[in-house]
């Protein structure tokens, strides 16, 4: 009788036996097709030029490393958290983690090859030198609302303490956006208009409460009226008190425009639409106040809007490179690309007719030296006195109303009171393709300008700015 060992025995080798009478097994083993890069950094230890390690975050479609500031991009020792047994590839050549030495300069594009061969997928590895916390911020938004573009400077007193681009000025062209791309400026080109219309009235070419229109009026001959337009000052233009209002139609940013010059765009707004309220005794946003006042610094100083703006307000802080800004055939070359959303068109607008309400072009390094020259400090001359500018700075409409309304948060062309930056005045601004933030002196003494080369539709944007700019500006108080 066969024990049960015995029988267990003699059935495992007759299993044996017959396997190896059946088909052969193959050891080899299963390669991977996954070729995936999840992550890029550059350690301290692998890089002596480097303070701290970096580490990548994801933005629009590339890995996006700051280093620190000092830092040789020339020659780095990337790591690599690829998929298991992959390899990765730059210009075809092997890469070895915290060995290989690359020039991270430029963009770089890096292929991971998959264990077994059959895949290889494409990476961008972008870096630049910079403050990580800071920039990350800047990513986690263009991530959120889908700006490739964007550039950031920041001032204490009037010292530029950082500033810096993120993404792409052009995309096509993988142009790394740097301080000193321009960028349109929408309705922070009203700030630049109201400094024309400082010097005129520091001059003692117009004061602020003489009449625009009718017998009187500084556009006298320019312009025929009906109604009570032969009411409205200068004053009332600066403040969006005159009684324009954005109810039915904007003009400056409506198809009525459409075959129209300046004027005959501006005499069409005379003819075609009433005043809602009698000029001086409330506030509606109005970008057809800021073009006539446009055509007041023409009329007046007897040049061209852009002329006298560069010649007599720019030339003095030393400020050479913010201009009217045009279409994409007239892109300056240091200017960037507009990228439109949700079907709108970047270059939809004629930049030339919106100058003075929202066509004009600048970088945020140029914005910083003109804020140090109207800021009422001592070290950077201003242009204008101290008096003008708090004139400036500090009228109101009525300063009976509630703070918390325009009638009292809205000065001459710039915005006030506003509770996330004490002391400051500052705007916004935004068109197709364009996103705009400045704040020029806090109680802090800090002023920041933020420029984007596109906007989304997202409700979110314009507090999302104003909180960003707010909170960077205290890291850097």
């Amino acid at each position: 009788m066969i024990s049960f060992r015995k029988y267990f025995l003699l059935l495992l080798v007759s299993a044996f036996a017959l396997v190896s009478c059946g088909e052969r097994i193959d050891p080899t083993p299963v390669l991977s097709d996954s070729a995936n890069l999840t992550s890029v950094s550059f350690a301290m230890g692998d890089n002596p030029s480097m303070s701290v390690s970096a580490h990548s975050m994801p933005c629009l479609g590339y890995l996006a490393v700051t280093v620190p500031e000092g830092t040789n991009l020339s020659a780095l020792k990337a790591t690599y958290y690829v998929s298991d047994g992959a390899e990765v590839l730059i210009k075809g050549q092997k890469q070895v983690s915290g060995e290989t030495i690359n020039d991270f300069t430029n963009i770089v594009d890096l292929q991971v090859v998959s264990e077994s061969g059959k895949v290889k997928r494409d990476y961008v590895v972008y870096v630049k030198t910079g403050n990580a916390s800071v920039d990350a911020r800047f990513y986690q938004f263009m991530n959120k609302h889908a700006v490739p573009g964007v550039s950031f400077s920041v001032m204490r007193h009037e010292t530029v303490v950082y500033s810096t681009g993120y993404g792409f000025a052009v995309t096509e062209s993988r142009t790394k956006t740097t301080p000193d791309h321009l960028f349109r400026l929408a309705s922070i080109s009203k700030q630049f208009t109201t400094l024309c219309i400082m010097v005129l009235y520091e001059r003692g070419l117009l004061g602020l409460d003489d009449l625009v229109f009718g017998e009187n009026g500084i556009l006298k001959n320019e312009f025929k009226i009906k109604g009570q337009e032969s009411m409205i000052t200068v004053r009332h233009l600066l403040q969006h008190s005159a009684g324009w209002t954005r109810d039915e139609i904007d003009p400056m940013f409506n198809s009525v425009r459409n075959g129209k010059t300046l004027d005959e765009l501006l005499q069409w707004v005379l003819d075609n639409q009433t005043l809602k309220f009698t000029p001086g005794t409330n506030y509606e946003y109005s970008n057809v106040g800021f073009s006539f006042l446009g055509r007041i610094i023409e009329v007046v100083s007897g040049k061209s809007y852009e002329t006298f703006l560069k010649e007599d307000v720019l030339k003095p802080m030393g400020v050479t490179d913010i201009h009217v800004g045009g279409g994409l055939n007239e892109r300056k070359p240091n200017e960037c690309v507009y990228y439109s959303q949700d079907g709108t068109n970047g270059y939809g607008n004629p930049m030339e007719v919106i100058a003075a309400c929202g066509g004009l072009i600048a970088s945020t390094n140029q914005m910083m030296t003109v804020l140090a020259h109207i800021d009422g400090k001592d070290d950077v001359p201003d242009i204008l006195k101290p008096e003008t500018l708090d004139l400036m700075y500090n009228s109101e409409i009525d300063p009976n109303a509630d703070p918390g309304t325009n009638l009292r948060r809205y000065g001459l062309g710039w915005r006030r009171l506003a509770g996330y930056y004490p002391g400051a005045h500052w705007h916004g601004g935004n068109i197709a393709g364009t996103a705009t933030i400045w704040v020029g002196g806090t109680n802090a003494g800090m002023s920041a300008a933020i420029l984007c080369n596109s906007r989304s539709y997202d409700k979110s944007i314009d507090g999302d700015m104003q909180t960003m700019i707010r909170d960077l500006m205290e890291v850097f108080q």
